[in-house]
This record gives structure tokens, sequence and C-alpha cells, in this order.
């Protein structure tokens, strides 16, 4: 019988395989970047198998982040040591390592060209946000914890995220840190008092880290005035500068004479990150969406970024598998957030869902559907118009028995897409039928359990229309399994026009809904909002699709 290793053993070879296996990984990033490498790919490089990579690595982005080079630790595991009764022994601004780990510049590189890495890091901040709050709730009770830890974490990834994106431009790492570091320990003073009862007031500042070389010394110690400086030199809290400055709170008039002349001597400018805390902009748009895996959404939030990112907003992307439940924790979430504004792309989320951030103030675009609401824009492709004139063209073709494979409950965008269907049916004199109808999950596998199931009917479709086009492209999976040629035996079509429906054979005809054009006009609205040059309660646009022939019909 074979002898067990002992247990260090194991433990240090399942360590060696882990290292190996990202380390492999890491390398094709770099040359192919991550959204081109699969998980197959990195098991043959690293000389194992593919399930031995899913053992260590369940999601494929944990390969990437296994090379992170800033954060130190875990929020929630730094906040939880306490004494009775006492507050947390170490800052939060000493989660960012003051020397990287690591190739800091290739990381960036790498994280900056894919959207799906940096919707996961943004996720992962989540789920810290998340746990911390947890924490926080041993204490407190209520929404307070949720917004105590948003307010922690928020500039935490955003000056982690801005570290990384310069050194991606080829600024010089211990530069990019440096002016992070400084950024973060600003962001933290300026919250000032909102971290009473969770951050030890007496706890040490974030690092210094080093000066910018070739940078003035205007402060001690060849720093750039920090808030912390003012405070210093006015003789007052760095709560007091905070308060002089936003206002929020009454500051005796010769304290804020003491204060000015301070920021006056030492040439204080906040920084872009402080005064948006100030000013109660966070410069984030939330975006929820049903499903990150399907290429429409990530076109939908390119579309976004593309009008976005030159007016200075990041967007904070949440997936909720189209689950109510999770639609409305997503709400929640980023009104904890603090979310300038928000985009939906839901098909479950109800009127008094949205009241929380209506409410709350912020503008609201919602994308698909036809919910008319106080405070809600609509943004969205003519989903009802385009199913019509897609079964418009089946019918045209000759086929007469078409089926229509859609979304569980047939909500939003998909209920508007089936009555388009059902429509243009009547009006040829074809009656619809009900059993050519199947409900299941918008996915490819979805789709394929969808058709295989409208096969076994008794009269089977001729062709079958889906709500998207990847439940189309798992359409054309089952034809191909079973034999079916198509068009020939079965025409497929689907509706989105995404990349793949190009690529997949044959070429699948779909109903182009031009994802990113519908991303730009959710984030040229959501601006005009915020901008105030928008005077209607509630107004809609609605993008025409647009019929793409190829062989699939």
């Amino acid at each position: 019988m074979p002898t067990q290793q002992p247990p260090a053993r194991r433990e240090r070879k399942k360590a060696e395989t882990r290292r190996a296996i990202a380390d492999a990984a890491l390398r094709l990033f770099t040359l192919r970047g991550f959204d081109a490498v699969t998980v197959n790919e990195v098991a043959e490089a690293a000389d194992v198998s593919a399930k031995t990579v899913f053992n260590h690595f369940p999601v494929k982005e944990q390969l990437f982040f296994e090379h992170e080079p800033l954060l130190a630790g875990d929020p929630a595991e730094i906040m939880r040591p306490r004494t009775p009764g006492g507050r947390a022994p170490v800052a939060l601004g000493r989660l960012l390592r003051a020397v990287p780990v690591g190739d800091l510049a290739l990381f960036g590189r790498i994280y900056r060209g894919s959207e799906t890495l940096r919707a996961y890091g943004r996720e992962l901040f989540a789920a810290r946000e998340r746990a911390l709050a947890e924490v926080l709730a041993e204490e407190t009770s209520g929404l307070r914890p949720r917004i105590l830890a948003a307010s922690a974490l928020g500039p935490l990834r955003l000056v982690w995220e801005s570290i990384l994106l310069e050194a991606a431009e080829r600024v010089p790492p211990g530069e990019a840190v440096a002016r992070g570091a400084r950024a973060l320990e600003e962001a933290y003073a300026v919250l000032g008092g909102a971290f009473e009862g969770f951050l030890h007031p007496q706890a040490p500042a974030p690092h210094h880290a080093p000066p910018i070389p070739g940078e003035q010394p205007r402060a001690h110690r060849g720093e750039r005035p920090s808030i912390r400086r003012v405070a210093d030199l006015a003789g007052v809290s760095a709560t007091t500068v905070s308060h002089t400055l936003n206002g929020r709170r009454p500051v005796a008039e010769e304290t804020r004479r003491r204060v000015l002349r301070a920021i006056e001597e030492l040439g204080y400018r906040p920084n872009v990150l402080a005064r948006g805390l100030r000013t109660s902009r966070s410069q984030t748009i939330g975006l929820i969406i049903p499903d990150i895996t399907n290429p429409f959404y990530p076109a939908l939030a390119r579309g976004l970024q593309d009008v976005l990112g030159p007016a200075g907003y990041d967007q904070i992307i949440s997936n909720t598998d189209g689950v109510r439940r999770t639609e409305q924790a997503a709400i929640e979430h980023m009104i904890a957030r603090q979310v300038d504004g928000l985009a939906f792309a839901v098909f479950h989320t109800h009127a008094e869902d949205l009241l929380p951030a209506i409410e709350a103030g912020i503008p609201v675009v919602r994308l698909g559907g036809r919910l008319v609401q106080r405070g809600v824009d609509l943004v969205h492709s003519d989903d009802e118009g385009g199913a019509a004139e897609a079964t418009r063209y089946l019918l045209g073709c000759g086929y007469r028995r078409i089926a229509f494979v859609c979304g569980p409950a047939a909500e939003g965008p998909a209920a508007e897409r089936e009555a388009g269907y059902r429509a243009a049916l009547t009006d040829a004199g074809v009656a619809p039928d009900q059993a050519l109808v199947a409900h299941t999950h918008f996915s490819r596998a979805g789709g394929a359990k969808g058709v295989a199931r409208l096969l076994e009917l008794a009269e089977p479709p001729d062709a079958v229309l889906c709500a998207n086009d990847v439940m189309a492209i798992g359409a054309l999976d089952v034809a191909a399994q079973r034999g079916l040629r198509v068009p020939e035996d079965l025409a497929v079509m689907g509706f989105d026009d995404i990349d793949a429906a190009g690529m997949v054979s044959p070429g699948l005809t779909t109903m182009a809904n031009p994802a990113r054009e519908i991303g730009q006009a959710t984030a040229v609205r959501l601006l005009e909002r915020l901008r105030g040059t928008v005077d209607e309660p509630s107004t809609e646009l609605v993008v025409p699709a647009r019929l793409v022939r190829r062989r699939s019909a």
C-alpha cells in the first residue's frame, strides 16, 4: 500500500503547484492579454490538467489577481482584532503597500486592457466591503455599517486602480505609489469624523510615501502639503479643516481664519479624490446587468465608458443573474457606494425597487422594458418592433411553425420581443401556438435546452427565433448534435448581433441591437441629469434594431 505524504509536504506541494499555474498564466496574459487566453492553454503551459487549474482557481480571473501587487491585507481581518471596548488598532490606509510586490507596470497594463478584469476587481472590493460591514455591524446596527464600509473602501479602490493605470502609462512605480498614498491619506482625513468609532483616533496615519523624484519640497520631509499639515499649522484637527472646506458644520470665525491662512501659506490644493468626497460626488456611475458573460453587456459597458471616461467618471458593475432579490441588493449596494448615477439592464426590477435610488436623488436610466416611472429615464432598443420584423422575415422565407425561445418569465425586453413575435404571426394570419414558446435561461445552455424541448414536439418547429444571440448559438449546438442542417431542416435566428454571431457556422441571422450605441446614449442622459440640463421627470429614447442576414435563416 502506498504511503501518504506528510500533511506539511502535501501543503507545500499544493502551494508550489498553485504558484506554477499562476506564473504560467501571467506569462500568457503578458503575451496575449487576459481575455484571449483560455484555461486549457494555462493548464498546458503549467503542465497540469484543466481540472487541476480549476481546483486551485475556480474563477479564471483569480489566476491574474494571484499576482496582485498593492494590497497588503483583508480590511475585515485587520478590523476584527479588538480589545474590549477598543477601536481598530491599524489604520485602513496601511492596506496599501509602500513597496509593490512584483511588476506593477506589467500588472497595470494587463489590467487596463481587460474590462473583465476591471469588473472583477470592483467585485473583489465589493466583497471586501460586505465583509467589513459585517464586522462593523457587530458593534452597531442599521445602515451605518454599510455606509462606513463603503466610505472606507471607496477611496482605497479608487487609489488602488489609479496607481495601476498610472503604472501602465509608464509612470515610475515609486512615483505612482507615492501619489496614491498621499491621495489616500488625504481622503481619509477629509472623511474625518465619519470614521469615529471604528478607526482609532490616535492610530498612525497611512505610511508616508517617498517624495516624487523632481518634485519641489513644499512641506517638511519633501511632501506636498496635506490636510494634516494644514491642521498642524492652524492648531486644529484634520476634521476641523474638512468642516472649514466643505461648510457642512459650523466653524468659529477665528478658527476658520486660521485654517484659511494655513492653506494659503502652505499652498495647499485638495486632490481630486478628496474634492469629490467633499462635494458628495464619487465620480462613479453604477451599471447593473443580468449576465456579464453575455457579450452584449460588455459592449454596452464600453459604450457607457466612451462617454463617461472623458467626463471624468468610472463605472461600478454589478452582475445579478436576472434574480430580482439580487437586483434589489445591487441597488442597495450602489446607494451605499454613493454612485452619482445608475443604469439598469435588468429584467425583474419593479417600480418600488427603484424608489430608494430615486429618493436618494440618484439619476436612474432603465435599459429595456416600457415601465414609465417618474424619476426614471428609459433608453432601449425597439425590442417589440425588432422581434416583429424578425418574425416577418422568417414568414417571408416560407417558414410557418416558428418557435420563440425567451427568458424564464418573459419580463422586460423579453416580454417586448415575445409581444412582437406574436403580433407578427397574428398579422400574417398564423395563429400563435403556446407550445412553440419555450421559457428558459438567457444563456447558451438555456437556448440549447429550450430548442431541444421544442424538437421533441409531435410537430416540431421549422424555424426558431431566440431572444438573444447567445441562446441562438445554443440552438445551433443542438441542431449540430442531432444532425439537422441549418437552415434547410431548422432555421435559427437570434437578436443582438454580438461579435460571435458572425463567427459561428453557419453565420447567425439576427437583429442588430446596437449595445455600444445604447450605452453611449445612456451615459449622455445620465450626464445631462447630473448637470441639470433635462427638465422632464422622465424621458424615453428608442434605438431601432436592424436585420442582419446571414446563412442560419
